[in-house]
């Protein structure tokens, strides 16, 4: 994902995969907070809730940029 932005061609296309790539960022947090504290913490006890929406964007963050 983050190769795309960085590939940009132009000003403008770096702008519209940098947004594009921030809405997804924002979507998957709070899917991975959902998924975190309903399937996760519930099957696994050592996994703490996610509280806060900014650990889960840390969170979901830190797996866009390993895509």
């Amino acid at each position: 994902m983050l190769s795309t932005v960085a590939n940009s061609k132009n000003s403008d296309e770096l702008l519209k995969n940098f947004v594009f790539f921030l809405i997804v960022v924002f979507i998957s947090t709070f899917i991975v907070r959902f998924l975190w504290n309903n399937a996760l913490v519930t099957h696994i006890t050592v996994l703490k809730p996610i509280t806060t929406l900014t650990d889960a964007f840390l969170l979901s963050l830190a797996l866009n940029l390993l895509r």
